[in-house]
């Protein structure tokens, strides 16, 4: 079954790298008008650049996710642009790796502010935006960190993880009376950029970055597969921004290989 989101206006939240573009890719093949939004503005013209090279719309937009007003712009410019706003997807976020007695409170500060109030102003301006249609697809990137405590060098970063998935339900809830579905996504470990960051933290501990990567895949994931890639996240997102999803609002999915199974 092909899924297609034709006419359809999507807006992602840190769509110049690693997942999000990923998602920006399946959802323009699946003849959405993408909106590629990131603070990397030079990343995302790049991607839509490409897709629309490839014959697909994507149009690229600077965005500071921190920043409420920001966010709002974005989808004010999309709606304006197109006459609707059917999906977003919260997507962008970092991570750091000190250790829970380490981070510092300006890493805690960034942390909160991109990852969880990041995903908050997507969903807060993008129910008062859809609630007049009475229909739109919210969905939120999260991580298998969220779903409980990881080793040392997490902690802070699954904190703010486990807070989209909280705030994925209130969400739902809040979007529940106009139409609106709001669903979490929890990956596993994808060798994307950020896994790139954290494999160099483990380079400087003297460990070998292959083997670094065997262990990780090994100690996280059940079915001990290396091979999950961004898009696998994206089938997911594409899915549950489809009407095969209209029963499903306010879960976090796991796409991880067995590493959480909750």
């Amino acid at each position: 079954m092909e899924i297609l989101l034709d006419k359809q206006t999507a807006v992602i939240f840190g769509a110049g790298r690693g997942i999000g573009q990923a998602m920006a890719q399946v959802f323009a093949e699946a003849q959405a008008t993408v909106y590629v939004a990131d603070i990397m503005l030079e990343n995302a013209q790049i991607l839509a650049q490409d897709i629309v090279d490839q014959g697909y719309k994507a149009v690229a937009v600077s965005c500071d996710v921190s920043d409420y007003e920001s966010v709002d712009a974005v989808l004010e410019k999309a709606e304006k642009e197109t006459g609707r706003l059917d999906i977003i997807i919260n997507n962008a976020g970092i991570v750091t790796l000190d250790s829970f007695l380490e981070t510092s409170q300006e890493d805690i500060q960034k942390l909160f502010n991109i990852n969880l109030l990041g995903a908050n102003n997507g969903m807060q301006a993008g129910i008062k935006r859809m609630r007049k249609y009475d229909k739109g697809k919210i969905i939120n990137t999260s991580s298998f960190a969220g779903r409980h405590a990881l080793p040392e060098g997490f902690s802070h970063y699954g904190m703010t993880k486990a807070g989209i998935i909280y705030l994925t339900q209130a969400g739902a809830y809040a979007g529940a009376d106009y139409n609106i579905n709001v669903n979490a996504i929890c990956p596993g470990i994808i060798r994307s950029q950020m896994w790139e960051k954290i494999l160099d933290s483990y380079a400087q501990a003297e460990q070998d970055r292959e083997e670094a990567w065997r262990t990780s895949l090994k100690h996280f994931i059940p079915l001990k597969r290396g091979d999950q890639k961004p898009e696998d996240i994206a089938y997911t997102a594409l899915f549950l921004a489809s009407d095969l999803a209209d029963h499903i609002t306010g879960q976090a999915i796991n796409v991880d290989g067995g590493a959480a199974m909750n």
